[in-house]
C-alpha cells in the first residue's frame, strides 16, 4: 500500500494547490573507525551494544530529505501555510533485526531531544529488543532556549551539533532556523516507515504498525502534533492513519511545557486548559509525580474503545529525571564529553541509590498493551490518579511518606524506603536535578510494617509482583529483574533475618 497522505495532500487539505518533492533517503551511512554515528541510540563498546548485539540487532544511519511546511494559527484554531516547501534533510537511526524473518512488523517511532541530541532508547530498549520491533530514531529539530544557549563554538541545540561534531559525515545535514517543520518531518518520516516502498531503512520490510514515543519535551511534542491534527492529516490509502498509536512519557498538559509550539516565531499560546484531542487511535499518557501534581485542569476522560482510546498513568516514586536503568550509559554524552562539550553535567554521586520504581517497565508494558489494543480491542489495565492533598501542592501520603493513588507498584504498596530527592550532605554537597533516591526510614516502622522479616516481605513483594504481571502491569522478565533487586534491598533492610 502506497503513501498518498504525504505533504502534497497536507497542502491540499489546508487549501494550497503546491506539491512537494517525494522525501529521499539516502544510506545506510557507512562507519569508519574515522566517521562514526554521532548520537547514535547505542555506543560501540558499551554494554547496550552488546545487548543489541545479543538479541540479533543492527544498527544503520540514514539521510531523509525533503521538503516541509511550517504552519501557522488561524483565529479559529485552524491551521494554514506559513511557508511551504522550505527544504531539509534529517538524519534517522534505525535498529532493527538482523534478520527480516524477526521482524515482529512494529516500528517504535523516537526522537532525539532538541537539547545535545538527547536519546532516550533506555527507556524502552528491553521492549523492542525482546518483541522483533525496529526502532526509529529521527531529529525533528531544536527549540528556542537551546538556540539560544548555542554558539559557533559549543552548540546546544541539536541541529547544530551534527555538522559540529563532524561536517564530513553530516555536510548534507540541513536544517532551518525555524524548527517549525518538525510537524511534516514527523509526518512523512511515520508514513514513509509505515509503507517503506522499495528504498530506505525498510525497504521491502512487512511494516504492520508504527507507533510514537516520547517524553519531557519530545512528550510534549507527541501532545502538540495530536491537538494540532496532524494524526489526522497522514493517511494511507485505506484511509488509515500513519501512526496507531502514542505513548506521551512524563509531560503535564496543564503546564505550558506540556506544548510544544507550532513554530519559532508566533507569539507562545496558553493551552494549559486543552484537552487531549480525541483521535482514532489510543493514546496512553504516563507522568512521575513531578508532572502529575501539575495536572490540576481536567483531563481527557478515559475510554476503553481503539477509536478515542486513553489512558492517563501515574508513578509515585520516580521524577521527571529518572531514566529508568541506574548507571545507563548515555551514548551522545560520552561523545560530546570526549570533545570536551561544557555543556555537559557530570553525574552527582549520592551515597544512596536511584529509585527503583519502575517506570521504565511500566513505560515498556503500556506497548505491550497500547499494540494489543489497536491489535484486538482489549484495552490495557486502568489506574487512579494519585491523590493531591488539600490545597493541591503536595500529595497525601503514605506512613513511609509516598504518595498514595496511581499506579501501584509494588515497591510503593510494600515500601523499604522513602522516595524522595536527597539532602545535599548526601550527595557531595549538591542534589541531583530531578532525581528521587531511596533515602532510609526508622528501623522501627520496617519492623512495624513487617514483623515477620525478610520472610515475610519477600513474600509479599514476589505476590504482587505476580499480579502486576497478570494484570498486565509488568512484563515477567523485568517483574523478574525487580526482584533480584529487591532481593538484595530486603537482604540489607533485614540483617539476619
Amino acid at each position: 500500500m502506497r503513501l498518498i497522505a504525504s505533504l502534497a495532500l497536507g497542502l491540499a487539505a489546508l487549501g494550497s494547490t503546491a506539491r512537494a518533492a517525494e522525501p529521499r533517503w539516502t544510506g545506510p551511512i557507512a562507519e569508519t573507525s574515522a566517521s562514526r554515528i554521532f548520537a547514535p541510540a547505542v555506543l560501540a563498546g558499551t554494554r547496550e551494544d552488546a545487548a543489541l548485539k545479543a538479541a540479533g540487532y543492527v544498527q544503520e544511519e540514514w539521510l531523509l530529505a525533503g521538503e516541509a511546511n511550517i504552519y501557522g494559527e488561524n483565529p479559529d484554531g485552524s491551521l494554514s501555510v506559513r511557508q511551504a516547501e522550505v527544504p531539509y534533510t534529517t538524519r534517522l537511526v534505525i535498529l532493527r533485526p538482523r534478520d527480516r524473518s524477526k521482524f515482529n512488523g512494529v516500528v517504535q517511532l523516537g526522537f532525539n531531544h532538541p537539547q545535545l541530541a538527547g536519546v532516550q532508547w533506555g527507556r524502552i530498549d528491553s521492549h523492542v529488543l525482546r518483541s522483533g520491533s525496529a526502532y526509529a530514531l529521527l531529529v525533528i529539530g531544536g527549540d528556542a532556549g537551546t538556540r539560544a544557549r548555542s554558539t559557533a563554538q559549543w552548540p546546544v541545540t541539536t541541529p547544530k551539533l551534527f555538522a559540529w561534531y563532524d561536517p564530513a559525515r553530516y555536510a548534507a545535514f540541513r536544517w532551518p532556523e525555524d524548527d517549525g517543520i518538525r510537524w511534516d518531518v514527523m509526518g512523512q518520516t511515520a508514513a514513509l516507515l509505515r509503507d517503506p516502498g522499495a528504498s530506505g531503512p525498510l525497504a521491502g520490510w512487512p511494516v504492520r504498525h508504527v507507533y510514537m514515543s516520547g517524553w519531557s519535551f519530545l512528550g510534549s511534542t507527541i501532545r502538540s502534533w495530536i491537538n494540532f491534527g496532524f494524526h489526522e492529516r497522514y493517511r494511507r490509502a485505506d484511509g488509515s492513519p500513519a501512526i496507531d498509536g502514542y505513548l506521551i512519557g512524563i509531560s503535564a498538559g496543564s503546564v505550558p511545557q506540556g506544548h510544544t509550539p507550532l513554530n519559532s516565531t508566533d507569539p507562545e499560546k496558553d493551552r494549559r486548559r486543552d484537552l487531549l484531542r480525541v483521535i482514532d487511535r489510543p493514546v496512553i499518557e504516563l507522568t512521575s509525580e513531578m508532572e502529575a501534581i501539575t495536572n490540576v485542569n481536567p483531563q481527557r476522560a478515559e475510554s476503553d474503545a481503539v477509536a478515542g482510546g486513553h489512558r492517563i498513568y501515574e508513578l509515585g516514586g520516580v521524577s521527571h529525571g529518572d531514566s529508568g536503568v541506574a548507571g545507563q550509559v548515555r551514548a551522545v554524552s560520552l561523545q560530546l564529553k570526549a570533545r570536551d562539550h561544557p555543556a555537559v553535567e557530570a553525574p552527582v554521586t549520592c551515597s544512596v541509590a536511584e529509585t527503583d520504581v519502575p517506570m521504565r517497565d511500566v513505560a515498556q508494558a503500556a506497548l505491550v498493551n497500547l499494540n494489543r489494543w489497536v491489535e484486538t480491542g482489549q484495552a490495557p489495565p486502568r489506574a487512579s490518579r494519585l491523590q493531591v492533598a488539600a490545597g493541591g501542592k503536595d500529595y497525601v501520603r503514605d506512613g513511609f511518606g509516598n504518595p498514595v493513588g496511581g499506579v501501584r507498584a509494588a515497591q510503593l504498596d510494600l515500601p523499604l524506603v522513602r522516595y524522595a530527592e536527597p539532602p545535599a550532605d548526601l550527595c557531595g554537597g549538591k542534589i541531583p536535578r530531578r532525581s528521587l533516591r531511596r533515602l532510609p526510614v526508622d528501623p522501627a516502622l520496617l519492623r512495624q510494617a513487617y514483623p515477620g522479616g525478610r520472610a515475610e516481605y519477600l513474600a509479599k513483594f514476589r505476590a504482587r509482583q505476580a499480579e502486576l504481571v497478570a494484570q498486565g502491569w509488568l512484563a515477567a522478565e523485568d517483574a523478574r529483574a525487580e526482584t533480584a533487586t529487591v532481593e538484595r534491598y530486603a537482604a540489607a533492610a533485614f540483617p539476619g533475618k
